[in-house]
C-alpha cells in the first residue's frame, strides 16, 4: 500500500511544458495559441492524471505501484 498519495501542481507543470517547448512561429499570434493550447492540454492532463490517481489509491490498497501506474496510464490514454 502506498502511504502518501502524488499529486502534481497543474499550473507548476503546465508552465514547465511551455517554457521546455520550442516555439519556432515568426507569427506572435500563432505562437501565443501553440503555447496556450500546449499550456491547457498539458494542464488538463494533470488534472485527469490527479482525479485517476485519487481514485486508483482509495480503491486499491494491496496494488502495487507499476500496477497503479499501468492502471492510470491505460485510462489516460483511451481518454486522450
Amino acid at each position: 500500500m502506498m502511504a502518501k498519495k502524488m499529486k502534481i501542481d497543474p499550473d507548476k507543470f503546465a508552465r514547465a511544458v511551455v517554457s521546455g517547448s520550442a516555439i519556432t512561429e515568426s507569427d506572435d499570434v500563432k505562437a501565443s495559441k501553440r503555447a496556450l493550447k500546449r499550456y491547457l492540454s498539458a494542464y488538463l492532463l494533470i488534472e485527469d492524471f490527479n482525479k485517476l490517481e485519487k481514485e486508483t489509491v482509495s480503491g486499491l490498497n494491496d496494488q502495487s505501484f507499476s500496477e497503479m501506474m499501468g492502471s492510470i496510464a491505460k485510462a489516460l490514454q483511451s481518454k486522450y
